[in-house]
């Protein structure tokens, strides 16, 4: 298996671990969200995609 190959495995597996996290967190949520709360999440969406792109990014 090539670096890129393995790298990649071990990034998807990263995600997995990460997605099963935040479904978790998801289940335990209220049910009836405002729109402070959607707000909020929307915030950490984007930084934990911000994080996400960085790490993924070809390091040179």
């Amino acid at each position: 298996m090539s670096k890129k190959q393995q790298k990649k495995v071990a990034v998807q597996k990263t995600a997995a671990a990460e997605n099963l996290e935040s479904v978790a967190e998801v289940s335990a949520a209220p049910l009836a969200f405002g729109y402070n709360e959607m707000l909020g999440e929307l915030e950490a969406i984007v930084s934990e995609a911000e994080i996400r792109l960085a790490n993924e990014a070809p390091q040179m």
